[in-house]
């Protein structure tokens, strides 16, 4: 259905349940972008909140305001952080930036399955994207923001279809206002599922940022919280 028959609140919402993953990038004649094929490859892919865009994929994210009105999306002068990568990551995150400004023309198809956008420029470039859907769509809840202290070694944990199962060995961390960690106060306890997103080294220690999702449909023997890598804030390669 063209965004341009939707009303703008029905849009924003279908934007923001979903994250939208580059699958091609055409010019005006129909040819492929060259420097945003790089993107199809590491799946570049946009997130929208209620008033921001965000983009990852690249060399560094980029983020910035945007706004929707009769069909159009305008997006605001893209921030992005500053670290260097290879050359050809480098020049997707330069084409991508020339790519999401200004006025795109949007057309939003498929279902809430399958859902598709499409952002055609005034250039006649046209960047075409799937939708996936965000945790908050997936597991129906508002995730919550906790720190979890990872240890560097897995344990032998109880697990009824498989023998001597590995759990990862967690416990909750606090930090102050400041962002300083406070002293671990809770017992290491065995967590009997993965975190999404993160993928534990043996011998490396790590402090999580995660979301836990109260799942509310969950298929039969899956966990009722689902935990979902936000952020790194520390690893330690010592051991301890």
């Amino acid at each position: 259905m063209p965004a341009s028959a939707a009303a703008s609140p029905a849009l924003q919402s279908s934007l923001t349940a979903y994250y939208w993953r580059l699958a091609s990038a055409t010019d005006a004649s129909g040819k492929p972008i060259a420097a945003l094929q790089k993107g199809v490859e590491h799946q570049l892919r946009l997130s929208f909140t209620d008033d921001a865009l965000n983009i990852r994929g690249g060399c560094n994210a980029q983020f910035g305001g945007y706004t929707y009105k009769n069909g159009v999306l305008t997006i605001a002068n893209l921030a992005s952080t500053m670290k260097a990568c290879e050359q050809s990551l480098m020049q997707l995150d330069a084409e991508i930036v020339q790519r999401m400004k200004g006025d795109l023309r949007v057309t939003l198809t498929g279902d809430k399955a399958e859902p598709a956008l499409e952002l055609a420029a005034q250039d006649g470039s046209v960047l075409k994207f799937v939708g996936e859907p965000t945790p908050e769509t997936l597991y129906g809840s508002t995730g919550q923001i906790m720190f979890l202290e990872v240890a560097a070694k897995r344990a032998e944990c109880s697990h009824p279809m498989i023998p001597h199962y590995q759990c990862l060995m967690v416990r909750e961390r606090k930090f102050n206002e400041a962002g300083i960690a406070l002293p671990a106060q809770g017992k290491w306890q065995a967590l009997y599922q993965s975190i999404e997103g993160f993928e534990h080294q043996d011998g490396v220690r790590t402090v999580l940022r995660v979301k836990r999702y109260d799942w509310k449909n969950p298929p039969a023997d899956a966990p009722s919280k689902v935990y979902v890598l936000d952020m790194v804030v520390e690893q330690d390669a010592s051991g301890k």
